[in-house]
């Protein structure tokens, strides 16, 4: 994620003070964040960043169906779920990690592509740490929910990025931290793809200095 200097200083802060476990900051990423040398809504820094290790479905209409591993986040209206789960590993305990949406437009993309259509609209909510999804979790065996609740709703459209949450790593290290996303109005199937321009959702580390 590349921040401006304010804004850094700003975020760094917020950890000074924050409470172990505590929510440091959350925001949406302006065009300053927009990185100039490719104009991608975002980019992934290299080698300080966790892909999803598991991504399924899960289906209101067909609660007890189980769709197993996937390679795209699909989203319909009030009824298609999509669960992402990442592996962080011991050594980030002292990271802060940053979980965030990149969405670019489609002529951004080489490798991937995506349909989207409707409001925008879209719910995140996070499973308690080490609960993690498989080849069971249908919507009637959801991973255990989160001591949080659900973040407000994101709008969210092509040409964009999205910080959902910075928090300590330190919370779900050494296990898999997990949590699904859903919409109300909107219909959406993407490949995720971190390739030239990346698209879908990321857990980037930081570290302070």
């Amino acid at each position: 994620m590349h921040l401006s200097l304010c804004t850094t200083l700003t975020l760094l802060g917020a950890v000074a003070t924050a409470l172990p476990g505590e929510l440091i900051s959350k925001r949406a990423l302006t065009p300053q964040d927009i990185n100039p040398r490719t104009g991608c809504p975002g980019y992934l820094p290299a080698g300080e960043f966790e892909f999803p290790h598991y991504i399924t479905q899960v289906s209101k209409s067909e609660p007890d169906r189980s769709w197993g591993p996937q390679y795209f986040g699909v989203f319909t209206p009030n009824d298609v779920a999509s669960i992402f789960s990442f592996d962080v590993p011991a050594s980030r305990a002292g990271a802060n990690c940053t979980l965030e949406f990149l969405f670019p437009r489609q002529e951004q993309l080489v490798t991937s592509s995506y349909e989207y259509s409707g409001g925008g609209s879209f719910f995140f909510t996070g499973f308690n740490p080490g609960s993690c999804p498989g080849p069971q979790t249908t919507w009637n065996n959801l991973p255990a929910p989160g001591p949080f609740p659900p973040f407000p709703p994101v709008h969210m459209e092509p040409g964009n990025a999205y910080v959902i949450d910075i928090g300590p790593c330190w919370v779900g290290a050494g296990t898999c931290v997990a949590g699904m996303t859903s919409t109300n109005d909107s219909n959406f199937r993407f490949f995720q793809d971190f390739n030239d321009c990346p698209i879908g959702i990321y857990t980037t580390y930081s570290y302070l200095t």
